[in-house]
């Protein structure tokens, strides 16, 4: 592949750098301890619709797709020192995407892994912060000829993510902030852009149960994406986005949840909307 079309093609793939094969999924009480030797296992159903993408006050109509299910198994370990709680996550998705002039792809994606540890947790003022470290292998299915609708990046990514759950009545919030770091692609040697990205959700929980919640999110590029050690020009962008979270227990082990997400303010990165609907079983 020449050069122009590495450019062409790395320009079209800033887009995918937040799809939704990602264990960065939040939805009310997720940054709450649980006790040692719960075992939740939760499934996410996701629905990536982003027509547009936007550089440089220009706009280019895309037509991107993408279906997802991501299995997330979460085990909490026994307590460091009585006090600490710790355990240990994955995120292993599958999914179908799809672009105008690209071919349609599915399969595994870029697998996950994550140790995870509560630095503070006070359950008598509903305040917990902890830390996680989530690693993505380059396990996905990857085309160098179809990379915008290939479900891996061919490049190893870390996020580190720092998260605090506030629960001290009806009225909680969920706060995330990550640091995105990504690799270098094997096959046409992408340094794929670094990222700062933090998501917040304030919901309230009714008598019966349901919770409701309003949601905020960014994603800000720290650097441009290189090739070939080269910047590319326009590729340093960021996404502003809002919406609407649902919680609701259909029994004490089973709880489903649903979530909209709409990218409203972008550059170098695409407008349209996420939904997810998650259930999640507590063993």
């Amino acid at each position: 592949m020449r050069k122009a079309g590495l450019v062409a093609c790395a320009v079209a793939l800033v887009m995918l750098l937040a799809v939704p094969a990602s264990a960065d999924l939040l939805d009310p009480f997720d940054n709450m301890s649980a006790p040692p030797g719960t075992f939740f296992l939760a499934g996410y159903f996701s629905y990536m619709d982003l027509p547009d993408y936007e550089s440089d006050g220009q706009t280019v109509t895309t037509d991107f797709k993408a279906w997802n299910f991501i299995l997330r198994p979460v085990w909490f370990g026994p307590k460091i020192a009585g006090k600490m709680s710790w355990g240990l996550n994955a995120a292993i998705p599958v999914g179908q995407y799809s672009m105008d002039g690209e071919d349609t792809q599915s399969g595994l994606g870029d697998i996950a892994i994550s140790p995870f540890i509560f630095l503070y947790e006070n359950e008598k003022n509903g305040l917990y912060v902890s830390f996680w470290e989530f690693v993505y292998m380059p396990t996905g299915k990857y085309d160098e000829n179809n990379p915008d609708t290939s479900l891996s990046l061919d490049a190893w990514q870390s996020q580190s993510q720092l998260a605090v759950g506030w629960y001290p009545s009806a009225f909680g919030l969920d706060w995330t902030v990550n640091y995105w770091y990504r690799g270098e692609s094997n096959e046409l040697n992408i340094d794929y852009t670094d990222a700062i990205e933090s998501d917040l959700i304030l919901h309230y929980t009714f008598g019966m149960g349901l919770t409701v919640g309003v949601m905020g999110s960014f994603w800000w590029d720290t650097t441009e994406m290189k090739i070939d050690g080269q910047d590319v020009p326009n590729t340093k962008g960021h996404r502003y986005a809002a919406g609407l979270n649902a919680m609701y227990p259909i029994t004490e082990s089973f709880i489903l949840s649903a979530r909209w997400l709409n990218n409203f303010d972008v550059e170098a990165n695409s407008k349209g909307n996420w939904f997810y609907l998650r259930a999640v079983y507590v063993f």
